[in-house]
C-alpha cells in the first residue's frame, strides 16, 4: 500500500554541485541525476505522490522552492503543503542527487520505520539522503553538513539496512565514479555518454 508523499528537492541547476570537476553540460548532468532519482521513486510501491521542490521546468508535479536558498526551510514549506494535501499519509524527503538509486532499497528504507521519523546516512556515514516521518509526525529536516548527527540528535532514528543506491549521494568526482560502479539510470549514462552497451545492474542490492 502506498504510504507516502515523496518531497525530492532540487535546487537551482546552474548553481548545483560546484566540487565536482568543471565539465561542459553539468546543469544537464545534474539534471540527468534528479531524473533517475525520480525514476526509481516513481516505481516505488510506497509512494502515493511525489513533488518535486523546485524552481526549475521538466521534473513532473512541483512545488515553488521557498527556501530562499535553505534546503531545511523549503522542505518544511512543502512539507506543509503536501500535509494539507494528502492528510494521513507520511510524508518523507530525499535528496535528488542519487543517480543510481534502485526501487528496491527505496522500498526497503521507508518500510524500515519502526518510530516516528528516521533516516538514512550517506554512504560517508555524515550526511543524509532520506528522511521519513509519519503521518502527523513532523519532518524536522536538519539537513546540511553533519546532518546524520542532527537527525539523530533530533529523535530520528538510523536505518540499518545496507541500501547502497540509496546511500551513494554525487558530491565530488569519486562519489560520481562509485555511483556509476553501482550502476546509474538512462538519464546519467546518457549525459556522461557511457557506452551503448552499458546497462545499470538489476536485481536484489546489499
Amino acid at each position: 500500500m502506498s504510504t507516502f508523499v515523496l518531497l525530492v528537492p532540487v535546487k537551482t541547476l546552474a548553481r548545483a554541485k560546484t566540487r565536482l570537476a568543471p565539465r561542459p553540460g553539468r546543469d544537464r548532468l545534474m539534471r540527468a541525476f534528479a531524473l533517475d532519482a525520480l525514476d526509481a521513486v516513481r516505481a516505488s510501491t510506497a509512494v502515493a505522490h511525489t513533488y518535486v521542490v523546485t524552481d526549475e521546468d521538466g521534473f513532473g508535479e512541483a512545488i515553488a522552492d521557498e527556501g530562499d536558498g535553505d534546503l531545511n526551510l523549503a522542505l518544511t514549506v512543502a512539507e506543509r503543503e503536501v500535509r494539507l494535501r494528502h492528510p494521513g499519509l507520511g510524508v518523507a524527503a530525499l535528496l535528488a542527487d542519487l543517480p543510481a538509486l534502485r526501487t528496491a532499497d527505496l522500498d526497503a528504507a521507508l518500510g524500515a520505520g519502526l518510530h516516528a521519523r528516521w533516516y538514512v546516512a550517506d554512504a560517508d556515514g555524515t550526511g543524509t539522503t532520506l528522511l521519513a516521518a509519519g503521518p502527523g509526525v513532523d519532518l524536522d529536516p536538519r539537513f546540511g553538513a553533519g546532518s546524520a548527527a542532527r537527525h539523530e540528535a533530533s529523535g530520528a532514528e538510523p536505518v540499518r539496512a545496507a541500501a547502497p543506491t540509496l546511500r551513494r549521494d554525487v558530491d565530488t568526482d569519486a562519489d560520481l565514479r562509485d555511483a556509476v560502479a553501482l550502476g546509474v539510470g538512462a538519464h546519467t549514462r546518457a549525459a556522461l555518454a557511457l557506452p551503448p552497451g552499458w546497462v545499470k545492474p538489476t536485481g536484489p542490492t546489499g
